[in-house]
């Protein structure tokens, strides 16, 4: 499946100190909750669990939200930060999905090959949803050897890309957001289809998909996007479409 997800931030610097502080916030509870392990295993007060020694061994000065990280014990905070950032409003996100396993799917319509259709693929979504001159910043990804093209170049020709830059997600708020609002668009798509055998993750994950879901208010059992509705547009405080393909 090809993802690709936009978020457009108008006014970084007030968005950045929210959603700073929140993060913040999840680190000192992490920092608060190593500490306490660590004291109850001193004193013999618990044998710990394979996941306890992985707590233990989880750096608490950088945190990553990922949407593959979603599990039952850290569900609510992926609640918290997606609720803060619906909250906020002035922000727009946008996401384009291409299901490779369609039938009808080629990217050779796209580009050379699977590369070349990936940033032709971004590009049109920045085409199509940019409105004015922006500077974006793009997780982290190495260009294939025997590719032509960085992905820089290929969004920096375009008129309203003033600049580009890549960057790793551990780094920015704003990236990882992008990760968790496309990863509940795909996993949505998969988990109408069965894709998935139920587990306690998994079922976190489809926690946190109806959440964002609710919010937006779309109905719990009705898909984000689907060959039937391959266009969706939902404004909250946010701009929030998804496309299927494109329209």
């Amino acid at each position: 499946m090809y993802g690709i997800g936009l978020l457009v931030v108008p006014d970084p610097k007030a968005m950045t100190d929210k959603l700073a502080t929140l993060h913040y916030q999840f680190r000192q509870k992490r920092t608060t909750g190593r500490r306490q392990l660590i004291q109850n295993i001193r004193d013999g007060v618990i044998t710990p669990t394979i996941h306890e020694w992985v707590q233990l061994t989880r750096t608490t000065q950088h945190h990553e939200y990922k949407f593959s990280a979603v599990a039952r014990h850290n569900l609510q905070e992926y609640v918290n930060l997606l609720d803060l950032y619906l909250s906020l409003g002035g922000m727009e996100f946008h996401a384009l999905i291409l299901d490779r396993t369609d039938t009808s799917f080629d990217y050779r319509n796209w580009g050379e090959d699977p590369w070349d259709a990936y940033l032709a693929i971004a590009q049109e979504l920045l085409r199509r949803r940019l409105k004015r001159p922006v500077f974006t910043i793009v997780d982290f990804q190495g260009k294939p050897k025997k590719a032509k093209s960085y992905l820089e170049d290929r969004l920096c020709s375009l008129p309203q890309v003033a600049g580009c830059l890549r960057a790793s997600s551990e780094t920015s708020v704003f990236l990882q957001i992008v990760d968790l609002l496309l990863g509940c668009v795909q996993f949505d798509w998969r988990d109408q289809r069965g894709y998935y055998k139920d587990s306690a993750n998994t079922r976190a994950k489809r926690d946190l998909t109806a959440f964002l879901k609710s919010r937006l208010g779309i109905p719990a059992g009705e898909a984000i996007v689907s060959e039937n509705m391959r266009f969706r547009r939902r404004m909250r405080q946010s701009l929030f479409t998804t496309w299927w393909g494109l329209p």
